[in-house]
């Protein structure tokens, strides 16, 4: 069963990693990555009305000391977005190049 943190974390990177959203400011993606995660408890969690808004704040606190580590050396999270294009897809072709040599190794082994 997945931990609570890696699913805020899985929920963290999966909206980092959104070039669609641009424009999209660091408060912004605070509160993205909050309300999608507490929707995703939904079902497994009560949160009472009165703890919250002090949750949401812990959360939120949370989200944004992974974006100061994640996108550490870049201006903004638009600047990382731009960069990270890059980094995603030379880390898709090593896997891919993994997958094929696994593959071989495995051919040649039998």
């Amino acid at each position: 069963m997945k931990s609570s943190m890696d699913r805020l974390y899985s929920i963290f990177e999966r909206h980092l990693l959104n070039a669609l959203v641009e424009e999209e400011t660091a408060e912004e993606f605070l509160s993205r990555v909050v309300r999608d995660y507490l929707t995703s408890l939904d079902g497994t969690v009560v949160i009472l009305d009165e703890h919250r808004s002090s949750i949401e704040e812990e959360l939120r606190e949370e989200v944004l000391e992974m974006l100061r580590k994640k996108t550490y050396g870049h201006y903004s999270l638009k600047d990382f977005r731009k960069a990270a294009p890059a980094k995603t897809a030379s880390k898709a072709l090593a896997a891919a190049n993994m997958i094929r040599v696994r593959g071989r190794k495995s051919r040649r082994s039998n």
